[in-house]
């Protein structure tokens, strides 16, 4: 074998390296959220304007399991909802132009100032105000409240009218969603956390249309779009634009 074939085969195999490298996607999100999201929001893009601003509640991290990383990194910005001050603590340094609010989000019902927030160790993604286990096995730390009414107001404020809604604080999601019937304006995009309930015996993905929360945003002229494990991915009839209409 001579050097000059060899030197061929070398070269080749590096610029088809470097062909798939610049092809190579990395994805922040936790189950694929976040293409399926970029994808939705490029066929929404080719039809109508995009205000590119979002709220995330139980942001967590600023880059890691988040659906909102990736939309900041192409200029997005918005309120992101935090109880857990040591996860927030670096988020200005990596994602400055949010707004972080250090508060646990609750229902309208719930009238304390204060709420507990539960976790088997600290820091982890399950952190919860709504624990499935026993509490009194689970350490906790207590954290301002505050309503998704406050939230979307908050926004409007600092930034504009949200484009895209992403909750997930690990609990009550379900029961959270159905005060967007006090906004008085679409939230084009939403993402979700909802589980079945524990004693369903079907799985599959259309058991969801049994759920208040799916109902309630259906009826108000949403579609479910995509399901990414436990996260529902919902987008408004008069922003969706299906495959067959590019």
């Amino acid at each position: 074998m001579n050097n000059s074939f060899i030197k061929e085969l070398l070269l080749k195999n590096f610029f088809n390296f470097f062909k798939s490298w610049k092809r190579f996607y990395f994805d922040f999100s936790q189950f694929g959220e976040e293409k399926v999201i970029f994808n939705i929001l490029q066929r929404i893009s080719s039809k109508k304007n995009i205000n590119p601003i979002y709220i995330d509640i139980g942001g967590y991290d600023p880059i890691e399991y988040s659906n909102t990383y990736k939309l900041y990194q192409k200029n997005w910005r918005g309120i992101i909802v935090e109880p857990n001050i040591n996860k927030v603590k670096n988020w200005s340094k990596i994602r400055p132009n949010d707004y972080v609010v250090n508060n646990a989000l609750v229902d309208s019902e719930y009238k304390e100032k204060k709420i507990k927030i539960y976790y088997q160790k600290k820091g982890r993604a399950d952190e919860t105000a709504y624990p499935n286990t026993k509490k009194d096995n689970l350490s906790y730390y207590e954290a301002d409240t505050i309503r998704l009414s406050d939230i979307i107001s908050l926004c409007e404020d600092k930034f504009s009218k949200p484009f895209f809604l992403n909750m997930d604080i690990e609990g009550n999601e379900e029961k959270l969603i159905l005060e967007l019937k006090e906004i008085e304006y679409i939230i084009p995009l939403i993402c979700i956390e909802i589980f079945l309930p524990k004693n369903t015996n079907n799985f599959s993905i259309f058991s969801y249309k049994n759920l208040k929360a799916v109902n309630f945003l259906e009826d108000n002229g949403y579609f479910l779009v995509n399901v990414n494990g436990p996260s529902l991915i919902f987008c408004h009839k008069e922003f969706w634009v299906p495959y067959t209409k590019l």
